[in-house]
Parts: C-alpha cells; sequence; structure tokens
C-alpha cells in the first residue's frame, strides 16, 4: 500500500511540476490504443486480500480537444487466494463443512471515461474517471465441491496517469486507479468489490 500511495504522490508532483514548466509541449494524436499489463491490490478484503497479479488492459482514447479525451476501456483481473483447513457454516445454518479452501473472485470493468492531460515536454501527466458496469465471478473451492455465482455491477474508477513519448507513433503509460463496483454476494458476505489497479504499457497511435 505503502507503494501506491508513492506512486500517487510521485504522478501529482509531477503534474505540478510539468505545469509549472515554460514549454509548449507535445501534442497527442488524435486517436490512441493503450494495452497494458495490470497489477490489481484488493482493498475490500472480507473475502480475500492477496494481489492479483494476473491482468490485462485494453483502451481506446479519441482527443475532443487538445487536452481532453474521451473513451472506452476493458480489462480483467484474477484473485486467488488458499486458506488452511477450518469449519465453515452454510448461510441459512441448516449444515457445515471442514476443508481448507480456495477462494476466487474475476473482475471485468467495462468502462467509459474522460481524461485531463496537463501540458508538458516529454511526459503528459493525466487524471480521469471511467463509470460503467463490471461483471464479476466469485467462486471458493474445498475438497471436491465448489460454489460460486456471478453477476453486474456499476462501476467508478477515477485514475491518475502519465504518457511518456518514445516516437511520434508509439509511447509508454503508467496509471494507478481505484476501482469500485457494486457487485454483491450475500452467500460470501460481499457487499462491495474494491481494488488499486496499477497499469503499466504501451499507447499506441492507430
Amino acid at each position: 500500500m505503502k507503494k501506491v500511495i508513492y506512486i500517487f504522490i510521485s504522478l501529482l508532483g509531477l503534474g505540478n511540476y510539468t505545469q509549472a514548466q515554460e514549454t509548449e509541449g507535445y501534442s497527442l494524436p488524435a486517436n490512441m490504443l493503450f494495452v497494458g499489463y495490470e497489477v490489481a491490490i484488493p482493498t475490500s478484503t472480507d473475502y480475500l486480500s492477496e494481489t492479483s497479479w494476473s491482468g490485462f488492459r485494453l483502451e481506446y482514447r479519441h482527443m475532443i480537444t487538445p487536452n481532453v479525451s474521451i473513451g472506452l476501456a476493458a480489462s480483467f483481473n484474477t484473485f486467488d487466494e488458499y486458506f488452511t483447513r477450518q469449519t465453515y457454516q452454510r448461510p441459512d445454518g441448516t449444515g457445515a463443512v471442514t476443508s481448507d479452501m480456495i477462494r476466487q473472485v474475476y473482475t471485468s470493468p467495462l468502462t467509459a471515461s474522460v481524461h485531463y492531460y496537463f501540458n508538458a515536454n516529454k511526459i503528459r501527466p493525466y487524471v480521469g474517471l471511467g463509470l460503467g458496469a463490471q461483471y464479476s465471478e466469485q467462486n471458493a473451492y474445498f475438497n471436491i465441491y465448489s460454489v460460486g455465482t456471478n453477476n453486474w455491477g456499476f462501476v467508478t474508477r477515477p485514475e491518475v496517469g502519465a504518457l511518456a513519448r518514445f516516437n511520434s507513433n508509439i509511447s509508454g503509460f503508467l496509471s494507478v486507479a481505484y476501482n469500485y463496483s457494486t457487485n454483491k454476494n450475500d452467500a460470501f458476505n460481499i457487499d462491495n468489490l474494491s481494488q488499486i489497479p496499477i497499469s503499466i504499457g504501451l499507447v499506441f497511435n492507430p
């Protein structure tokens, strides 16, 4: 969590620094395709708390002014955690099972977004907000049995990040977001799903 806070502070400081620079900055292309790897840290940890190292991000953005873009994004993360042998009660109190368990959550937010880019020379910090829907699966595997469900929820995703231009056709990006969704699962005592996704990757000019 400390690393995430440091990244947030660094990106915000970079934005303030680049705004203070007297430079014309580099112009962003009209269309940008983001392809990246995503790590996600769960913040709603009642069901599981292990970081997801299995994630991917795909996003398209279109510039509507020199500093503002709108876009569409999709990503996914898979969370897994092993729990040692213990007794689990059925939610309705009609039975119990004693076993070790693997808990799994799969999330895939689909959002429409708007971003603002600060003027700078070679690095363009930005802030943005995505709103949309999130598909999720919540599963538990114990002994030879498994239980699970899938559902949809509303998702909001504020984000800070930065673009670094490599050449006229390719840039790199780094971003940190907060992903909050209303997906619920009464059987697993889940009333929301929230996580901090950290993304890194390439930006192409299609």
